[in-house]
């Protein structure tokens, strides 16, 4: 009785064992797979158990859940509902394709995964280099991708696909003005007038209109009143081509022609749908780092850029187009070498950065202030400028009528380093003018620009213009 008490003791007391170390080492396994032993369960039909969605961390049962997002450690200003479907007997993530744009990934990848969609969502642990991570204390998922994958990031920008357009309204404001002349002799008279701008906003469209309203007065009695309504216009932002659509009345926008009133439709690329380190022209510095590196840029030893780089070339494209004059670049290798040289940052007008397209076009028919219709004929206008080379930008721009003129420009533009900076075009008019003659007519312009450190000066001769006599301007 006595030893078959001890043997039953010892075998619950290797049970007991057996289940301890068992939740030991479920407990203690939260970053690697385990394996349930179902001899643990009381259940008659223990073998139809699936635990495989619990051996893995980071899985959730099937379904759709309100997470933040982290990418490449950096927060996501948004929560997404993300799906975890069933793949080869586990649970992973599945992401849409509006998903994959809101954490900001690249058209090029999105594009490639629709190949691969499980009921409209790509399971993205299935790419080899993209990694994931679900805090589900905190219920955040860390997404770990390739930057080559990512679109660009900035902490002072908002993505266009998260752009919020607002809600619907309507305002109107207004400067006021009123006058009263009580002369010793004559009639009194009094004036009223005011000025300013309406509008309706309705998704992505804004209706806007200029108003100006004049109203005269003698003794009291009106003389006279004036409502003008000088521009009405409509427009939206193109997100895609980081560019502004207007429709209606409105201005050229021009560096090479001069400027007029029309009415029409006109595209203009807009900087300020950029982030703020990528708009305007600065110089791209470009290097080889033999080591894991820091690299820094400063201006009278003043730091204004600094980045770790891995090892390979490297490129920083995204310095403020406010900087002017030399800049100072150091790259600190991780054996403690170091390599120094110097880049000048000297900007005009006709500057792009490389690889960048500033663009502008317009078609319609000129009109006066006001709106009153004018002879003039259906017009078509465009310009651009392309950062060709690190510190060569080509720009030019047309006007084209249906009628006898047509303008062509053509120019370059220089950073030329130490030197300064300086553009240099042409443009060429064809005009034929009340039954006369068809005449061409040149005219050349430079435009040159220099900063002076050491007095903290800058030398700048701008539009500088010489016209032959048979040129004809688009006025």
């Amino acid at each position: 009785m006595y030893k078959k008490l001890k043997l039953t003791t010892i075998s619950e007391l290797i049970k007991n064992i057996y289940c301890s170390l068992s939740v030991i080492i479920i407990g203690c396994a939260s970053a690697y797979a385990v394996e349930f032993n179902k001899d643990l369960i009381e259940a008659e039909d223990r073998e139809n158990v699936n635990l495989s969605q619990f051996e893995t961390d980071g899985q959730l049962p099937v379904g759709k859940y309100s997470l933040s997002t982290l990418i490449n450690n950096k927060r996501t200003p948004i929560h997404l509902d993300l799906q975890w479907v069933l793949i080869d007997n586990q649970t992973a993530v599945c992401v849409t394709p509006e998903q994959l744009t809101l954490l900001g990934f690249t058209d090029e990848f999105i594009e490639k995964t629709q190949q691969n969609l499980i009921d409209g969502c790509y399971p993205i642990e299935k790419e080899k280099q993209i990694t994931t991570y679900l805090d589900k204390g905190k219920m955040q998922l860390s997404i770990s991708a390739p930057q080559a994958w990512l679109k660009y990031k900035d902490a002072n920008w908002t993505p266009p696909e998260l752009w919020n357009h607002g809600i619907a309204g309507a305002f109107l404001d207004y400067n006021l003005y009123a006058s009263h002349y009580a002369p010793h002799q004559g009639d009194n008279s009094q004036n009223i007038s005011s000025y300013g701008q309406a509008g309706v906003n309705l998704g992505a469209w804004r209706l806007r209109t200029d108003y100006q309203y004049d109203q005269s007065f003698n003794n009291g009695k009106s003389q006279a009143t004036n409502l003008d309504f000088p521009r009405i216009y409509l427009f939206r932002p193109i997100p895609a081509m980081n560019a502004k659509l207007t429709i209606g009345q409105y201005d050229t926008e021009s560096s090479i022609f001069d400027s007029f009133h029309f009415s029409g439709i006109s595209l203009k690329s807009d900087e300020n749908m950029l982030p703020p380190d990528l708009r305007g022209y600065a110089p791209q510095i470009t290097g080889v780092a033999q080591t894991n590196a820091k690299v820094t840029v400063s201006q009278n030893n003043r730091i204004i850029y600094q980045e770790n780089v891995p090892p390979g070339p490297f490129a920083i494209t995204n310095l403020f187009n406010t900087l002017q004059g030399q800049l100072d670049v150091k790259v600190e290798e991780e054996d403690g070498r170091v390599t120094q040289w110097q880049v000048a940052s000297n900007s005009i007008p006709y500057l792009t950065r490389k690889g960048q397209i500033r663009y502008t076009t317009a078609m319609g028919k000129p009109t006066s202030v006001g709106g009153d219709s004018l002879q003039q004929p259906f017009f078509w206008t465009g310009e651009f400028s392309w950062g060709w080379l690190n510190n060569v930008s080509l720009y030019g721009g047309s006007v084209l009528t249906n009628r006898d003129y047509q303008s062509l420009a053509a120019g370059v533009g220089f950073n030329l380093n130490s030197l300064g900076s300086l553009s240099f075009d042409v443009t060429r008019s064809d005009a034929q003018l009340h039954n006369q003659d068809k005449e061409t007519g040149y005219s050349y312009r430079a435009n040159y620009s220099k900063r002076f450190e050491s007095t903290g000066s800058q030398l700048t001769f701008a539009g500088y213009r010489f016209s032959d006599k048979k040129l004809c301007d688009n006025e």
